[in-house]
């Protein structure tokens, strides 16, 4: 199934996400007007999403994108606190929010789940097939690259990273109650190629 119907996305566009300042919007307001392309990350100390980032900035067409009038939006599950110094990291020219609500619900009504318990402390390399190609850092490089990019920028290392268990996934909403593509993460490497899902998108 995996697309989202449209009392699904009522329920979701009427959820919070909190802005770099600390200011609250809705979420449905992110993509009422326009197509969006919506990459839920895990949580902001999470190598692997760090890597997808990475792939996104490398590999994503950004003129394209901007051409085709297409936005495109990251939403993590920490603290807004974090946003500034994370976008800092990759250059990140999109605008990024947070999901504050308890429990991730805004994850939870677009069915993102959760991995299993542990999993999120092993090695990647131990899920197989289902880890994606932009995935360069195992355990011990991921910890080395988090710490390296955290002291750059100056990341508030005291702020709420988010749930480590949590998956996020990536989506294709609006205009409108629209859900045009939908991924959602089986793994805590499993983020689909970022080429796909702009491809998703029409970029």
């Amino acid at each position: 199934s995996g697309m989202l119907s449209s009392t699904q996305l009522a329920h979701a566009a009427r959820m919070q996400v909190v802005r770099e300042n600390g200011v609250r919007v809705q979420f449905g307001e992110l993509w009422r007007t326009q197509r969006t392309v919506v990459i839920f990350i895990r949580h902001f100390w999470c190598p692997l999403c760090q890597d997808y980032l990475t792939s996104l900035m490398r590999d994503g067409d950004h003129a394209a994108l901007s051409r085709s009038g297409v936005r495109l939006i990251v939403i993590g599950c920490g603290s807004y606190g974090l946003i500034r110094s994370y976008r800092q990291i990759f250059r990140l020219p999109y605008e990024l929010y947070v999901d504050a609500s308890p429990g991730q619900a805004l994850y939870r009504a677009l069915g993102m789940g959760q991995a299993p318990s542990g999993a999120h402390k092993t090695r990647p390399a131990t899920e197989g097939s289902s880890t994606g190609s932009y995935v360069r850092h195992g355990a011990m490089s991921g910890l080395a690259m988090i710490v390296a990019n955290a002291v750059r920028v100056g990341m508030p290392v005291w702020e709420r990273g988010g749930d480590a268990a949590q998956l996020g996934g990536e989506f294709v909403l609006g205009p409108g109650l629209s859900c045009t593509y939908a991924h959602r993460m089986q793994s805590t490497a499993g983020h689909a190629p970022i080429v796909d899902v702009l491809a998703a998108a029409g970029v």
